[in-house]
């Protein structure tokens, strides 16, 4: 079974894609036989729950496991995977100020880093690599900014594209709206795409 995760910029969809391996693993049935991918082919381990994303998405995906895969570009041209290939898609949203309270923890990651704006297509980080450095906030800002202004704009193209594979599947999108918390993203199913 594939399975997508997908919507916009910093909304949760990692922590999604972590808890539902957790929760895949804990039925017998799937125990040992979930694996899990970001498309974003990222060359070091951000999170302790990531140590197989160093691996290479497969070309071939056994009937028998569950592939998780979240790829922010999914409904794009370059997406890892054609959205036909998928069995399953959960679309995350955000109000545009929750969408803010995600960018917050992110900004200060990458302000402390010195690198932000992981681009998959150049396999780097944009930033000077200087953690703390005032020269680094402007780009940062740059890119909060610029998924403010087109959030709307790419979230109509994605919903687009979503209910093209639904009426081709004959499938359902789940669609869960996230709400940032201390404690991390909590998910809320919304019942139709719109």
């Amino acid at each position: 079974m594939l399975i997508l995760i997908t919507g916009i910029g910093i909304v949760g969809k990692s922590t999604l894609r972590r808890q539902k391996k957790a929760l895949f693993e804990t039925l017998d049935a799937y125990k040992d036989k979930v694996e899990h991918y970001d498309a974003d082919k990222f060359r070091e381990i951000r999170h302790p729950l990531d140590q197989d994303l160093l691996s290479k998405l497969p070309y071939i995906f056994p009937s028998d496991k569950v592939f998780i895969i979240e790829d922010i570009h999914a409904t794009k041209n370059n997406a890892i995977l054609p959205l036909g290939k998928y069995d399953m898609i959960t679309y995350i949203r955000v109000s545009t100020f929750a969408q803010i309270l995600f960018w917050l923890p992110r900004i200060k990651r990458w302000w402390a880093r010195g690198q932000y704006s992981w681009e998959a297509e150049t396999n780097r980080f944009k930033g000077n690599g200087r953690p703390y450095s005032l020269a680094n906030i402007p780009g940062i800002m740059k890119e909060l900014f610029r998924d403010i202004r087109n959030r709307r704009k790419w979230i109509k193209e994605d919903l687009r594209k979503l209910r093209a594979w639904e009426k081709s599947k004959g499938n359902k999108v789940e669609i869960l709206k996230a709400s940032w918390t201390w404690s991390g993203p909590v998910y809320m199913s919304v019942l139709e795409l719109d």
